[in-house]
């Protein structure tokens, strides 16, 4: 996605948040990202396209600095501990910046349509599978492997909440404290002698 139609996404939700879904035109998209109708017309027929792509650009910024850092760790703990910590960056990131407003605006809208509604589980189900396949190639470090799919569902709970927390306006200190929680969730389905 070129960076001018990043720019005109993060604008255009705004616009949402402002006047409310229903209310808004592709001329007021247009405006507000400084852009033409017809640049707008040219990637979206409708509000609905659009909101479908920038619920698709801020999960992809999201899930492509997560998955790179899960992919940094061999072992399951270290790799699920620097996941929480970073996720926690990127929220508390996006809550001073003031998109996570607009994201969670964007989630909302969602929910509204059938169609929206299906394209955001789509994408909230593909980053849950890498997390599940990162558990799945680690599982031999679990005392029941065949948990491994439980706990990454389990953990993505943790981010659903952490999300949640940070929009509340929970601590720093306490996010990292929740986190810590969980990890100790995850060090007892490990073996002895995991690196943890």
């Amino acid at each position: 996605m070129s960076p001018e139609l990043e720019t005109a996404l993060d604008s255009c939700v705004k616009v949402f948040m402002l006047q409310g879904f229903q209310h808004a035109t592709l001329e007021d998209l247009a405006i507000a990202s400084g852009t033409s109708r017809d640049f707008i017309e040219g990637h979206f027929a409708t509000k609905e396209q659009f909101c479908a792509a920038a619920l698709r650009w801020y999960f992809a910024k999201f899930y492509r600095q997560l998955r790179s850092v899960l992919a940094l760790h061999s072992e399951i703990y270290p790799a699920v501990e620097a996941v929480l910590y970073e996720f926690i960056e990127l929220s508390r990131e996006q809550y001073v910046a003031g998109t996570a407003m607009r994201f969670h605006t964007l989630m909302d809208i969602a929910g509204l349509d059938p169609d929206l509604s299906e394209e955001l589980r789509k994408m909230k189900l593909e980053g849950l599978e890498h997390f599940i396949y990162k558990f799945s190639e680690c599982e031999k470090e679990l005392i029941n492997p065949d948990e491994a799919r439980a706990l990454a569902q389990y953990f993505a709970t943790i981010f659903e909440g952490i999300s949640i927390m940070v929009q509340h306006g929970m601590t720093h200190d306490d996010l990292y404290k929740m986190a810590n929680f969980s990890m100790e969730v995850l060090a007892n389905h490990l073996k002895k002698g995991s690196n943890y």
